[in-house]
């Protein structure tokens, strides 16, 4: 009774982070396309249906032209380069509306047949707030780039993408917690210095969510495109804003294209030695004697991912390649969160 139980739950929440990947995707490909602003108002229930004809999509179309991206960056727009735009606005916000079914229907069940213990109780509200919190980003962010500007505020940005983050962390912490309670390992073993390696993890995963916050603030001010080379910035290492500017308050930095992109550099290569240690470190320790493909996974993901963060400077941000180097931080994080569970196990 209880595997059948357990059995449900990982089904679901199986679901839900194959539902949380794709959503991922859909929003960076959202971003890539600059399709975020084309959908101007926001309706729980009147926005599932789409436009039917010609009157309607011309209707849509003339309250885009009402704001800035339209006046400021696409006063050109045929409606036919607004119907391209829109789909990709539409696709991101209708599967969020699935992506809560996804989760709430099912939840719902389950919590009423009493499938869920007190710990896995608070994990499924914190999931639930997170949830409502990146519906309400979600607008939030999009608010931001009707107003004056015809773009999104790069923090709000920043912001939705780390919580979506978060959400699938915690949904794949759950999953393969359940998951490996269903396993029975008769040689089971303890490693020296579990408690250090654990924190080397937990600091892993913090250093990731700074580099994945750090490349929104990149993306959603375009500063990807405003030096192409690597390692240096121009002629020096450092952004010329640290080398020929004497304000260095919030408003001027922040808001600094090269910056970001230093910012974002600086994160990625700190995270990516800090990764490299903590691996070969418990690696040393025998953490991944009966999980080594783990290790290697993660050594080849956190070298693959910093090197097509190089090219995609190289060559001025390719989607394909940007939608990669996305995807990629979400293995990482995946692989991280496993690395957790199993420290979390072994320190039993």
């Amino acid at each position: 009774m209880q595997d059948k139980i357990k059995f449900n739950k990982l089904i679901w929440l199986g679901a839900n982070l194959i539902m949380v990947i794709m959503m991922v995707i859909i929003g960076g490909l959202t971003r890539l396309t600059d399709s975020g602003l084309s959908m101007t108002n926001w309706n729980l229930f009147l926005g599932i249906i789409p436009p039917t004809s010609e009157s309607e999509w011309i209707s849509l179309f003339d309250l885009y032209k009402q704001y800035p991206e339209y006046k400021l960056k696409n006063p050109s727009m045929t409606l036919i380069e607004f119907k391209k735009i829109f789909f990709w606005e539409y696709l991101h916000r209708i599967w969020g509306r699935i992506i809560g079914l996804t989760f709430f229907i099912p939840l719902i069940f389950l919590w009423v047949k009493g499938s869920f213990n007190r710990g896995e109780k608070k994990l499924l509200i914190i999931l639930t707030f997170l949830g409502f919190f990146q519906a309400f980003m979600g607008w939030f962010m999009v608010k931001s780039g009707l107003v004056d500007k015809p773009d999104v505020s790069h923090f709000r940005l920043s912001a939705h993408l780390v919580t979506a983050f978060a959400i699938y962390s915690l949904l794949l912490y759950f999953f393969w917690m359940v998951f490996s309670s269903l396993k029975t390992n008769k040689n089971s073993y303890r490693i020296p210095r579990i408690k250090s390696h654990k924190q080397n993890f937990y600091i892993s995963l913090c250093l990731l969510f700074l580099t994945i916050s750090a490349g929104a603030w990149v993306s959603g001010t375009d500063a990807g495109l405003s030096y192409n080379n690597f390692p240096l910035m121009g002629d020096s290492f450092l952004p010329p804003i640290l080398s020929t500017e004497n304000d260095y308050s919030f408003d001027v930095l922040f808001y600094d294209q090269g910056f970001l992109q230093f910012s974002h550099r600086l994160f990625a290569t700190f995270t990516l030695l800090f990764i490299l240690h903590t691996i070969f470190r418990a690696n040393k320790d025998n953490f991944y004697k009966e999980f080594k493909i783990l290790f290697f996974f993660l050594l080849a993901m956190i070298i693959f991912q910093y090197t097509i963060g190089v090219l995609i400077l190289k060559l001025y941000v390719p989607i394909p390649l940007a939608l990669a180097h996305q995807l990629g931080s979400l293995v990482i994080l995946s692989l991280i969160i496993i690395s957790i569970c199993e420290a979390k196990k072994k320190g039993l």
